[in-house]
């Protein structure tokens, strides 16, 4: 299994792109430029993947404009896409707009179990309108505990914007808590088998590993954050940009690579500012 890995697009329709808050977001690139940059660089490599994870806030404010636009952006990959809504998303805002939207509906992940290869991709939605915190309602819970259970001969992956397992960055890990967090993990550590977690909300890439949890966020190329120390008090501030997401080169006997790539459209950018 070869796939790709992003998320926190924050994409804004055109009449926000410029607003003063917004003007300094991805080091001067727009939102909607922004995705179609990395759009660009997914066709480019697609014939090496299997599908492409988004894992939350594909929106800045869940509008309708925004889920067309990046329905029809992420749609000209042609490969399978799983996506889950960010706290951005609404998630209230998501949910009217997959009322009436084939593909996005297609692709949302949210509380469904999907086998793809030898794969198990169970999505969850963490996110709650008005909160930068996420939850776990006792169903999803459930559900959570009914899929672990199954299809053991699966390498089983989970994708939620909220990350469950943290930084160790005090001022991210405050708005990372999810309500019922803790039960979460217990189940997955009484399942005992290897889970992988694709998640976001943090716009800064990380890897952390507890047991048999090993979570994966992928930062934000629109929006990211640095701090002085990789850990501890240190207050978060914008970032230069993130011109890359990850690939993850996964095999069921455990070999599991992951590599930056680097998008092709902005690192040209970069380097020859117009």
């Amino acid at each position: 299994m070869r796939l790709a890995h992003i998320s926190d697009l924050h994409l804004l329709s055109p009449e926000h792109e410029h607003e003063p808050e917004h003007e300094t977001a991805g080091n001067g690139f727009g939102s909607t430029e922004m995705a179609m940059a990395i759009a660009d660089d997914l066709i480019a490599i697609s014939d090496g993947l299997d599908l492409v994870i988004v894992s939350g806030d594909l929106t800045d404010r869940a509008d309708a404009a925004s889920f067309a636009t990046i329905e029809r952006i992420l749609g000209q990959i042609d490969l399978p896409v799983l996506v889950v809504p960010g706290n951005h998303d609404g998630p209230s805002g998501m949910i009217d707009y997959l009322r009436h939207a084939t593909t996005l509906a297609d692709w949302d992940l949210s509380n469904r179990a999907v086998r793809i290869g030898a794969f198990k991709f169970i999505g969850l939605n963490t996110s709650v309108d008005g909160l930068t915190q996420g939850a776990l309602d006792d169903a999803a819970l459930a559900f959570v505990e009914r899929h672990v259970a199954q299809d053991r001969d699966r390498q089983l992956a989970i994708v939620m914007h909220h990350p469950p397992l943290l930084l160790g960055l005090d001022q991210f890990d405050g708005f990372c808590q999810i309500e019922n967090g803790a039960d979460f993990l217990r189940i997955l550590a009484g399942a005992g088998r290897e889970t992988l977690v694709f998640s976001g909300h943090v716009h800064r890439p990380y890897t952390v590993r507890n047991g048999n949890v090993a979570c994966h966020v992928a930062g934000s190329m629109i929006a990211p954050y640095d701090s002085a120390h990789p850990f501890g008090a240190d207050p978060i501030r914008p970032a230069a940009l993130q011109d890359f997401y990850f690939i993850h080169d996964i095999d069921p006997g455990g070999r599991h690579v992951v590599t930056p790539q680097r998008v092709r459209g902005l690192a040209d950018r970069l380097r020859h500012p117009q």
